[in-house]
């Protein structure tokens, strides 16, 4: 029986070394961008909570995160989220409607769909990242 060596990261690793196909990679990937999301809740809410100190204090602060690298950082945030919630809709539905044998397949059809995604968000925020007028 194998016994995972210690370690966070290298469980990690070692899985998926040890079973290197989509079903990992994609349990991998949900589990990386379920934490980058929840890193994402703190700083919103950290933004957020600007908001107390009224509304010139909510929009001095806004105003400060108007810059090219926050919004490619915004395409890097919409980029999280369309691979979790695809990937969640995927386990959903292969574990309510046993189809796990086709996993490979609706994750890969998930995978397109992302893509499909991706390049309206980047049509729509790139003009926006990089213009003078934010």
């Amino acid at each position: 029986m194998y016994q995972p060596k210690s370690g966070f990261f290298r469980m990690y690793r070692d899985e998926v070394g040890l079973n290197p196909n989509v079903g990992t990679w994609s349990w991998l990937l949900h589990r990386i961008t379920g934490v980058i999301l929840v890193l994402y809740l703190f700083m919103h809410f950290l933004a957020l909570s600007s908001s107390v100190g009224g509304a010139d204090s909510f929009n001095a602060w806004i105003s400060n995160l108007q810059t090219p690298l926050t919004h490619v950082l915004e395409i890097g945030l919409a980029a999280v989220v369309a691979f979790h919630l695809l990937n969640g809709l995927r386990i959903t539905v292969a574990d309510f409607f046993y189809l796990t044998k086709p996993h490979k397949a609706l994750f890969w059809i998930a995978m397109v769909i992302f893509a499909v995604l991706m390049v309206i968000t980047l049509v729509v925020f790139l003009g926006r990242a990089f213009s003078p007028q934010h």
